[in-house]
């Protein structure tokens, strides 16, 4: 109960966050449009220094055991939300906006600080897991589908300043090498930039959009329906059945945070990539809205419900 109370705050900071967004814009101090710009940073500086600051820790077997067991069930579960999403294009004709809002989850802004806020700075790590493999399916999979690409473009996913954060991340890792504080400290502080950034665009964009109107839209609330409860459902069955955690020692924790990288709202990296690929930011936006306000009371429920039955 505690770990949902914590978690709870947490939540309501964000929101208010999107609040403050929606108030630039609706009194006209900044326009909608200049969240583009943000959501540019946010992509290409922003996100990439937080990558890079998450692998600066201490090496040892345990962690590594952690981190890779982390990281296989992160990789399962997409390839898993993947086959969902592609049964939900055929069957029922997702658009593109809808089926990222599906499957991507908002783990790179605010699962690390939840995790740091409920677990302590030592299980960031393990946060960090899922986001890398997060990240990679955004710029292989995600990228591709919004752009409308036949095909992957794999010189411009290699190259892809987010990719080439994870793959330095890795290094330093696993070598060991530690940032001059020089250069360490600025990469900090910038990658703390993540989630407020994030949070304020998906609130410029909403002070945008016919908030009335979408109120009447049933698809925002039957996709916050698929992100936050359906699909949150299907993880913890899984999960209860598999009793995966036995796997390792600390398993129980490593697939809470796992868990709730999964149920979090949907990314609102997907909104700024929809920006960047002009795609139909506003929909995203409030996807995104949507599920971070309705994620103040389904994840509560799904961590009470995981504490009772992964044991």
């Amino acid at each position: 109960m505690q770990i949902s109370i914590i978690l709870l705050g947490k939540l309501v900071n964000f929101f208010i966050m999107i609040l403050l967004g929606f108030i630039l814009v609706n009194k006209h101090i900044l326009n909608a449009s200049d969240s583009r710009i943000l959501s540019i940073i946010v992509v290409y500086l922003v996100m990439p220094c937080a990558i890079i600051n998450s692998f600066e820790i201490g090496f040892t077997k345990e962690k590594l055991q952690g981190l890779l067991f982390s990281a296989v069930l992160a990789t399962i579960i997409h390839i898993l939300l993947l086959i969902f999403i592609n049964i939900g294009r055929k069957l029922w004709h997702w658009n593109t906006v809808e089926c990222a809002t599906v499957m991507y989850s908002n783990s790179g802004n605010m699962i690390i600080p939840l995790v740091n806020a409920m677990l302590g700075t030592d299980y960031v790590l393990y946060s960090c897991a899922f986001m890398s493999v997060q990240l990679i399916f955004l710029w292989t999979h995600c990228s591709t589908m919004l752009a409308e690409k036949p095909h992957m473009e794999w010189k411009k996913i290699i190259t892809n300043i987010n990719v080439i954060a994870i793959i330095a991340g890795l290094l330093l890792f696993f070598c060991q090498i530690k940032l001059p504080s020089v250069i360490l400290t600025p990469v900090k502080d910038i990658g703390n930039m993540l989630a407020p950034l994030s949070m304020i665009v998906t609130g410029m964009l909403m002070a945008d959009s016919p908030i009335r109107d979408s109120l009447k839209n049933a698809k925002l609330y039957i996709f916050s329906a698929i992100r936050l409860a359906i699909w949150p459902a299907v993880l913890l069955l899984i999960m209860y059945v598999s009793h995966v955690y036995a796997l390792i020692p600390e398993g129980r924790t490593l697939l809470l945070i796992v868990f709730l990288a999964s149920i979090t709202p949907s990314a609102s990296t997907i909104t700024q990539m929809a920006q960047v690929y002009n795609k139909d930011a506003a929909y995203s936006g409030l996807l995104n809205v949507f599920t971070t306000l309705f994620c103040i009371i389904t994840m509560p429920l799904a961590v009470i419900l995981f504490s009772r039955l992964v044991i």
